[in-house]
């Protein structure tokens, strides 16, 4: 009886080290993820950041040799992202919100639905 007792609390120990260790690895691979997709992020951000940045001067400029003013051309530029960001305010819950809750958590549940054992 005794002996059995030894055996069940064996593997019972055992099973919380495997479980503890696929916990261990379950977070591991989540936190790769995500530091994975802030880099990924970061990087295209600061890019498209660039891009936009040389565009808007470009039109700018553009629109001020069309107008004869380079006053007139930026501020035509600037009053452009002025209504951009009226638009992103308004949609901003359908438009990142949702879409951000979602992507975390396909980050952190990618398995969702599926049975995993």
């Amino acid at each position: 009886m005794i002996e059995d007792i030894n055996n069940i609390r064996k593997d019972l120990l055992e099973y919380l080290e495997i479980k503890l260790d696929l916990i261990r690895l379950h977070s591991a691979e989540n936190i790769s993820r995500m530091l994975n997709s802030a880099i990924n992020v970061t990087i295209v951000g600061y890019l498209l950041f660039f891009i936009l940045l040389f565009l808007s001067f470009a039109a700018g400029f553009f629109l001020g040799s069309v107008m004869n003013s380079d006053e007139l051309g930026f501020l035509c530029v600037a009053v452009f992202y002025i209504v951009i960001l009226v638009i992103f305010l308004v949609l901003r819950k359908k438009l990142v919100e949702r879409p951000v809750i979602k992507a975390i958590m396909k980050l952190f549940f990618p398995k969702f639905g599926e049975d995993e054992k």
